[in-house]
């Protein structure tokens, strides 16, 4: 019995560290569809054909549930205009960034072992994406974008309207919070790949946000 003590963990009812959900097979071929589309857009001919594509493989992935008024299959995106294609991306993009960027809980929170630098990334963004208006606090992409003169509150409305350059300014916007939050887990994090001790500068900033 003494043995098998040894070998176990003790867990608790914390909140499990976490990870990014990612994007895998048809999603994973729908954003370099996106990517391609976003280098070739003002191609007619070679843009044109991106999207319809983008449309086809959105509809196998069943996303047509979760982005309104997707075009049918057999729609030919040659027949409308720039814009409109555009918009068509956008809100397949969008809708990839939201599925990308889930958290996933990496099974139980156990005692003593340390979250790696990855999980302690992705429940960190989560934790410092939100705004906090009862108590004026507001999230780390919004403070990002006031930095730079961008309106926040501009760039997600019209993201989810499938306006293509503030999704694309929206996940800038994401890619930026990840890297500061990574720059500041990564000065605590051990040889191992675990968070062993939390520098004083980020408690802070995170006892800020929470």
């Amino acid at each position: 019995i003494a043995k098998r003590r040894a070998y176990a963990s003790t867990i608790s009812y914390l909140t499990p560290p976490a990870e990014n959900a990612g994007l895998y097979k048809g999603l994973q071929e729908l954003s370099e569809l996106v990517k391609s589309y976003q280098g070739l857009r003002e191609n007619p001919q070679r843009g044109a054909t991106i999207v319809n594509s983008i449309i086809a493989t959105a509809r196998q992935c069943n996303l047509e549930k979760d982005i309104e008024d997707l075009p049918e299959e057999e729609f030919d995106t040659k027949q409308v205009s720039l814009e409109e294609r555009d918009t068509i991306v956008g809100k397949v993009y969008r809708r990839l960034m939201e599925i990308e960027s889930r958290a996933l809980p990496m099974g139980l929170h156990r005692i003593g072992v340390p979250p790696t630098a990855e999980e302690s990334i992705a429940t960190l963004v989560n934790i410092a994406q939100l705004d906090r208006p009862e108590s004026g606090i507001k999230g780390l992409p919004r403070i990002i974008g006031e930095s730079i003169g961008k309106d926040a509150e501009t760039i997600y409305r019209n993201a989810d309207r499938g306006i293509l350059e503030d999704v694309e300014q929206l996940q800038a916007l994401t890619m930026a919070s990840r890297a500061a939050v990574r720059a500041l887990v990564m000065e605590s994090t051990n040889e191992e790949g675990r968070v062993a001790e939390v520098n004083p500068f980020m408690r802070d900033v995170f006892s800020f946000f929470g």
